[in-house]
């Protein structure tokens, strides 16, 4: 079977998921915003005027030391909005214990809503060589120490799109990315909502699975440079891209386990053009 005919059939599941999975599904407006510069002057501002609902604030390692990220919650919940510590490097993959001191760093913080991993192991150095099966391995391991490290707080792990093309032990490696988190961002980064190579193509399969294993998922698009034009959408305008994402949020209101909508950073997407 092709890769495009196996997806249209998977893709099936998400009738399934939309009518039979264990989480309701989120407003179809709901937005979150990742925000690599740390706790700046300016997020929450625009933030709202963009109507974002949760941010995922950059907290390195060591950054309880600064004080401002305990102002910015605070302010960030007073306006309404959810605050996830997001943190992460392909470096991690091979490291479970750095996983585990930050998500005890975040904790013992307070104030988070949740977290956000950020590992993408894929550009580890390892994974194009004989040893990315024993990366994976090592790579999900920490990511399930980390999970279960975090107790009650939320577990969110950002993942590419096509962690549905990849097997691992006669799973999907996005399957046991589902089954050890509480939900994943689909880092489907496309300038176009429907037909073939677009947004939605990209995860119908991620919300399907995550539907049925009762998993919370949400898209993220990009706005930065990103080398090819169709993978942001920092060659358009914001009016074009906000099109394209209520297209994207009208095909997948319905599934459960919908958690909307994530841009792809604070940085270029308070640059873009109206």
């Amino acid at each position: 079977m092709g890769r495009r005919l196996g997806k249209l059939v998977t893709a099936l599941l998400i009738v399934v998921a939309m009518v039979g999975g264990a989480l309701p599904a989120a407003a179809a407006g709901q937005r979150a915003m990742w925000v690599w510069d740390g706790p700046v002057d300016g997020v929450i501002d625009f933030s709202r005027t963009r109507s974002v609902t949760d941010l995922y604030l950059h907290a390195p390692p060591g950054f309880a030391a600064n004080g401002s990220y305990r102002t910015f919650i605070e302010e960030a919940h007073a306006a309404g909005m959810q605050v996830h510590a997001m943190a992460g490097d392909p470096a991690w993959a091979k490291q479970a214990g750095t996983w585990r001191d930050w998500v005890d760093e975040v904790v013992a913080h307070g104030g988070f809503d949740g977290l956000v991993f950020d590992v993408e192991p894929y550009l580890h150095p390892d994974w194009n060589t004989k040893k990315q099966g024993r990366l994976i391995r090592s790579y999900l391991a920490g990511l399930d120490q980390a999970t279960q490290r975090a107790g009650d707080t939320p577990v969110l792990t950002a993942v590419p799109f096509w962690f549905d093309e990849l097997r691992v032990k006669r799973m999907l490696l996005i399957e046991h990315v589902l089954a050890t988190t509480d939900g994943i961002v689909v880092m489907a980064y496309r300038d176009h909502a429907e037909g073939v190579d677009g947004i939605i193509e990209h995860s119908v399969v991620e919300a399907a699975l995550a539907g049925s294993m009762g998993r919370e998922f949400v898209i993220g698009v990009e706005t930065g440079i990103a080398g090819l034009d169709k993978v942001s959408f920092a060659e358009e305008t914001e009016s074009f891209m906000e099109g394209q994402l209520q297209l994207v949020e009208a095909q997948f209101a319905p599934a459960s386990g919908f958690g909307g909508i994530a841009i792809h950073h604070y940085g270029a997407y308070s640059a873009m053009r109206p």
